[in-house]
């Protein structure tokens, strides 16, 4: 149960930075030379298709280190090396996560609107709230094994 507890602390901990990146833009002054409309166009084009690649890329990356050695059986979470493994994989998921949100951010800071680096950190929030740790989970997915 402790192992369960610190995924959901450091999960929380990375929710809740995802605020940082809405605040930031707001709290710096802006850059002296902003992006034109053209360059913000395509920079923000270029990072949605990122961040589509990086949410798509999470479900991948659960899926080959995680949800497929449990499903065969090679994986249980119950052990601490199983459990590590887990760990690993999800905090790997989550940063991708937050990769999203700092995509936003960078389109933020770049442009002098923060207004637009919301849409990321909201799809970073839904990813990060889809790849939760939860226990229903794991107990799924080990029923699946057996």
């Amino acid at each position: 149960m402790a192992g369960r507890t610190t995924l959901w602390v450091i999960w929380g901990a990375m929710l809740a930075s995802l605020a940082l990146y809405v605040a930031v833009p707001f709290l710096v002054p802006p850059r002296a030379h902003v992006w034109y409309e053209a360059q913000v166009a395509v920079v923000r084009f270029v990072l949605a298709l990122l961040s589509l690649a990086a949410g798509v890329g999470s479900f991948a990356l659960r899926e080959a280190l995680v949800m497929r050695a449990l499903r065969a059986g090679r994986l249980d979470p119950s052990t601490p090396q199983g459990f590590a493994r887990v760990r690993t994989a999800l905090i790997l998921l989550w940063a991708l996560c937050e990769l999203v949100a700092v995509f936003g951010l960078v389109l933020s800071l770049g442009s002098g609107v923060p207004s637009l680096g919301w849409p990321f950190t909201l799809g970073a929030a839904a990813l990060l709230l889809v790849h939760a740790p939860r226990a229903r989970w794991f107990e799924r997915v080990a029923d699946t094994a057996r």
